[in-house]
């Protein structure tokens, strides 16, 4: 009597963990297949459904990934950029390095001309995006994912927070687009609306405002905590939620084979991998679109700085990552 019910509370335990298993992985496949959108002009955010590739061979070589914080407006058919970052990342040394791109550079955007880095997002979405980061550094951009605000407060939410210390008041209202900011100074855990307020504050209405650095660091700040807190996910119930909010509000041309290899690579991966760059500039007024406006003037040196930091990253050295000016 004993052995039969010790095989029956086996049977269970194995039949709800092979339920968990299929669950997961059908779960898994919805998420890559509705976050699956390879980069061709024209074509993104719904205008064309592409499919990943059935059979691809998993190779963890190094590659750079442009990654795009998307502010998409409801009834709004282009897209802003509202955050726009460049990593390299070599997965076999779990090394990466990982830049902000102040939103006023001035670049050469393809078909368009001079202007505002974050516009070629507005005019071409991230293919221009990814083009016009190409041509600034003479590099190759390997991949991109693009998160909307939406999906960013549902990942910091279903990650249950996180812990950050509030160096400063900040208080901003817009009634134009409904942005509304007030956090306390202080050590705290932001959900992810408050976590989104804290990685896009830099207007005040008390005093004043931060600088569109202050604003770059904050977020490569949130992106670490975010990396630490999925390293910790223990709940299988998590894991799931999570995979429904990335299908929903991601978009990348990471395919599945690519994704499943690099879960498991950077399963045990600290942010304290990830080394920061600031990328060195001069704030200048341009006469532009009819009006005299602050732009970003990044020159050729430091361009090649970066560059090189890149290369050196992906080919597995330690890149040098101090101001050369």
């Amino acid at each position: 009597m004993m052995k039969k019910l010790l095989l029956m509370f086996f049977s269970l335990v194995l039949l709800v963990g092979l339920g968990f298993a299929g669950y997961g992985y059908v779960k898994y496949q919805n998420m890559v297949e509705r976050w699956y959108m390879p980069l061709e002009p024209g074509e993104y955010a719904g205008e064309k459904k592409n499919k990943p590739p059935a059979e691809e061979k998993v190779e963890l070589a190094p590659f750079t990934v442009l990654l795009l914080g998307v502010d998409s407006r409801e009834g709004e058919k282009k897209s802003r950029s509202d955050t726009i970052m460049l990593a390299a990342v070599h997965p076999k040394n779990q090394k990466a390095v990982l830049m902000s791109i102040p939103r006023d550079t001035l670049a050469d955007i393809p078909g368009y001309g001079q202007d505002k880095f974050n516009h070629s997002m507005f005019y071409g979405g991230p293919p221009l995006v990814k083009q016009t980061m190409e041509n600034f550094f003479d590099i190759k951009v390997d991949h991109y994912a693009a998160v909307d605000f939406d999906g960013f407060i549902k990942i910091v939410d279903a990650l249950g927070g996180v812990e950050v210390n509030v160096k400063r008041r900040m208080k901003y209202h817009d009634p134009v687009d409904g942005t509304s900011i007030d956090l306390q100074p202080g050590l705290q855990l932001l959900d992810g609306e408050n976590a989104l307020d804290y990685a896009r504050f830099r207007k005040s209405d008390i005093g004043s405002a931060a600088s569109d650095f202050d604003r770059m660091d904050r977020q490569q700040e949130i992106i670490r905590k975010i990396a630490d807190k999925a390293t910790e996910l223990s709940s299988v119930f998590k894991v799931f939620k999570m995979m429904d909010i990335l299908g929903e509000h991601v978009k990348t041309d990471f395919t599945e084979e690519k994704i499943r290899g690099l879960f498991l690579q950077f399963r045990n991966f600290s942010s304290s991998s990830i080394k920061s760059v600031e990328i060195q500039g001069t704030n200048r007024r341009i006469p532009m679109h009819g009006y005299n406006l602050w732009f970003y003037l990044v020159d050729q040196e430091e361009r090649n700085r970066i560059k090189t930091i890149i290369e050196d990253t992906l080919a597995g050295s330690e890149p040098n990552v101090t101001t050369a000016k």
